[in-house]
């Protein structure tokens, strides 16, 4: 084998690619930057406990872990930018009740997250600690509303779940929550009705899972299942109606938003409301973002926490 040969899923860029991503890079730290928001350049490794606490094994799973020749032990490749904002908030900047952060730099997953697709991405986005509930929620959800529109998207879409709702839903299976969430996030009623065949869960349940990936789960959706699954669902149906209800009511511009159960974290560490971007003409996600609490708590420091981010390279293929 050549050893000039590329490495799949790993590409240079030159010439008119690399300045069309610097050139989307400012214009979006540019944004952040006016919103109030300091720009963070963490390393692009971590120690592997750091990078997965609170994230789970999806996260886990698309780490790269090698041994350190310079004596550090084992030592990971970022996959993710926010467990390293998590770590930050938790011990360099503990002292600060509140933190508005940004960031921008290349992660590598260790297998792309569509066949054929890139292992690298240029994640851009933003991480708003120490405001809790719905405030923080909003303030994130226009940012990154404005951020599809600063990248030359039309129409901005924001579907907005919860991830208490498939946790309270799936709390009686044998199957871990990341199956759940990789079935869920295909949309596709055959592969679920083939995982829920391996299952014992109750003919509601069943029923709310297929309604889901059927695309059925909006607000009426919701209000219709409140009362009929259990009391978590209940509440995580509740915040999240209440969310778009406020959140709908502040978003400038031509900015639609939807509630949608069967929006899927792309990784397992948020613990509350989740949101994906769409644009028009664009089939697929342009940005995921949500809350996650629960990282920093497992990074030793109790408080609230909500964020999103993007792939400039996504984002520069899909105009």
């Amino acid at each position: 084998m050549s050893v000039h040969k590329p490495i799949i899923g790993l590409n240079d860029a030159f010439g008119a690619q690399a300045k069309a991503l610097r050139s989307l890079q400012g214009k979006i730290l540019s944004l952040f930057d006016a919103a109030g928001y300091d720009e963070v350049i963490p390393p692009i490794l971590e120690r592997p406990d750091s990078m997965n606490s609170g994230a789970g094994r999806f996260l886990a799973d698309q780490t790269v872990v090698f041994s350190d020749p310079a004596g550090a032990g084992s030592l990971a490749i970022r996959s993710d930018m926010t467990p390293q904002i998590a770590r930050i908030a938790a011990t360099r900047l503990q002292h600060e009740a509140e933190l508005k952060l940004c960031y921008s730099g290349t992660v590598m997953l260790a297998r792309p997250d569509v066949r054929g697709g890139s292992r690298q991405q240029w994640q851009t986005g933003v991480e708003c600690l120490g405001v809790a509930g719905h405030v923080g929620d909003i303030e994130v959800m226009h940012l990154a509303a404005r951020t599809m529109l600063a990248a030359g998207f039309d129409k901005p879409v924001l579907q907005v779940g919860h991830i208490g709702l498939l946790k309270a839903l799936v709390a009686e299976s044998s199957h871990a929550l990341d199956v759940w969430t990789a079935c869920i996030s295909r949309r596709s009623p055959d592969d679920l009705a083939a995982l829920m065949a391996k299952d014992n869960l109750s003919d509601a349940v069943e029923t709310a899972l297929l309604e889901m990936v059927s695309g059925a789960a909006d607000q009426p959706w919701l209000r219709g299942h409140i009362g009929s699954i259990n009391d978590a669902f209940d509440q995580a149906a509740n915040a999240l109606l209440d969310l778009v209800e406020e959140v709908g009511e502040k978003m400038e511009g031509h900015v639609n938003i939807h509630a949608d159960a069967a929006v899927m974290p792309r990784f397992l560490y948020h613990s509350g409301i989740l949101f994906a971007g769409f644009a028009d003409g664009v089939a697929h996600a342009l940005l995921h973002g949500g809350r996650y609490d629960a990282m920093m708590r497992a990074h030793g420091r109790d408080m609230p926490a909500t964020g999103f981010s993007c792939d400039l390279w996504a984002l520069i293929n899909a105009r």
